[in-house]
């Protein structure tokens, strides 16, 4: 188990995993996430790492979907509504968001950059 005690979520065509590392967690995304309310599934979820990650003082949540095949709009929309959370974040407790892309894989080389301006120096895709 996690340090936030999240388990293992498997739905449909998609596994999401949390790991601890060193300064934080990390977030494995495999699959498809095509669903038509993909939020249902990980708004829920992003709520629970942000509370965790800004009550246990983590530095850096990251995001590895590099086996994440598809994902729609309205999951980018989760992802982003995630990200904006950190607006309303005291500066002492701010985590930084690391995205980590396949840039072989189309969506992600076309969205994931957009989503660093939402919260400037909050979030980095590598």
């Amino acid at each position: 188990m996690n340090k936030l005690n999240i388990e293992t979520i498997k739905q449909d065509k998609v596994t999401i995993d949390v790991q601890d590392i060193a300064e934080g967690i990390k977030i494995v995304v495999a699959g498809d996430i095509d669903m038509q309310d993909p939020s249902t599934l990980l708004d829920p979820l992003f709520d629970k790492v942000h509370n965790g990650a800004v009550s246990s003082g983590f530095k850096i949540v990251e995001l590895d979907v590099t086996q994440l095949n598809f994902l729609n709009s309205s999951g980018i929309k989760a992802i982003a509504k995630w990200i904006m959370k950190l607006a309303t974040v005291d500066a002492g407790k701010k985590y930084l968001i690391k995205i980590i892309q396949n840039k072989a894989i189309a969506w992600q080389a076309t969205s994931l950059q957009t989503l660093t301006f939402l919260v400037p120096g909050s979030v980095n895709v590598v």
